[in-house]
């Protein structure tokens, strides 16, 4: 009897040691768990009349209702409304807002709600974009456009035609002295892109056409801006001069997030091709940012990526933001406390604004 007594004993040490290791686990698991899923800082909501367009900014947001186009701050205060009428569109900036309905162009000052200018174009108004000195005027065809630039009160410096040309993007670089402009030639057997440089009221002053590959993004460093391409990221000078020994390798990754509020050095985000607009969303992340090259993996699959200072935001549909900081490894995760269908950006101070609809909420990820 001792003997089985004896016998027995070990198993009975065994299975508390197996059943301790197991609540030691669980234990872990979970703290690790709630280290990954932690829940994410306060938010407001604040609900439109109607959401016809948003776009963010710096100090918060900018929306179109339908009728009326509105400035709202980070913290929820609507700065000033301002009556634009139906169908029309805008593109919001730090330096100011252009709105457009047809041929009609309105210049709002992003402060205070006044305006700058108001006028008619020759022809419809495709797009427009106010920078730091200048305001340039995208107006129609589509193909074989004009862009007419203005100093601040509309008055007209000069207008550019580009002729058997498609603008796919342009905007103000050098504290807004030059202009860029991305368009594409599908005259020939090959569509191939093209970015032009422009001193506002003199010629064009570079021009770069890359014979390797499909450009499709325009970035800004410093005095030099690079294009980003299916094969590689490539730094010119604004007389379209490559600096060759800055070419960077970026084939199987595509540019998903860039700072478009930051004029110098911004963060982009790079995801890889097979990833991007994925069902199961992004998770491998390069960040590159001048001499930063650096790939994190997001906890869950994202959705939507936001580029913004030092920071790639990333937002899943099942609840959640992944935020990577650039020199860190770790990548924080946070389990968010709304339902949303659109993520619209981020604001300067690390304010995300989503939206759900006409309601939009204003999350602190400070």
């Amino acid at each position: 009897m001792e003997r089985d007594r004896t016998r027995r004993l070990p198993w009975a040490i065994a299975l508390l040691i197996v059943t301790f290791a197991i609540v030691v686990a669980l234990v872990m698991g979970r703290i690790i768990s709630n280290a990954n899923r932690r829940t994410a800082y306060a938010y407001q909501a604040v609900q439109l009349s109607s959401n016809n367009g948003l776009q963010v900014v710096d100090d918060g947001f900018v929306y179109y209702d339908g009728g009326s186009i509105g400035a709202v701050t980070a913290d929820g205060h609507v700065k000033w409304t301002h009556l634009l009428g139906r169908n029309g569109a805008f593109e919001a900036s730090n330096s100011g807002i252009a709105a457009w309905s047809g041929e009609s162009l309105t210049l709002i000052d992003s402060k205070t709600g006044t305006t700058s200018f108001s006028g008619v174009m020759e022809t419809e108004v495709l797009s427009a974009r106010i920078g730091e000195r200048y305001t340039a005027v995208l107006i129609g065809p589509e193909h074989n456009s004009t862009i007419v630039l203005m100093e601040e009160g509309g008055r007209r410096v000069s207008s550019i035609t580009l002729t058997n040309q498609t603008v796919i993007d342009f905007g103000f670089f050098s504290k807004g002295s030059l202009l860029w402009v991305m368009s594409l030639d599908s005259s020939g057997t090959v569509p191939s892109c093209t970015v032009n440089t422009y001193r506002p009221g003199k010629e064009i002053v570079g021009s770069i056409h890359d014979n390797e590959q499909l450009m499709y993004g325009v970035v800004f460093q410093s005095s030099y801006f690079c294009c980003a391409g299916e094969t590689y990221l490539k730094v010119y000078d604004y007389t379209g001069s490559e600096d060759k020994s800055r070419r960077r390798l970026v084939y199987g990754w595509y540019m998903a997030a860039l700072d478009e509020n930051r004029l110098d050095d911004p963060m982009m985000a790079f995801v890889p091709n097979n990833q991007y607009d994925s069902e199961s969303g992004m998770r491998d992340v390069r960040m590159i940012r001048a001499d930063l090259d650096q790939q994190v993996r997001m906890p869950y699959g994202c959705q939507s990526l936001i580029a913004r200072n030092d920071r790639v935001y990333g937002f899943s549909t099942g609840g959640y933001v992944c935020i990577a900081t650039q020199g860190q490894r770790e990548v924080k995760a946070y389990s968010l406390p709304m339902g949303f269908d659109k993520v619209y950006g981020v604001t300067a101070d690390n304010i995300a604004v989503l939206g759900n609809g006409s309601v939009i909420y204003l999350l602190n990820l400070s």
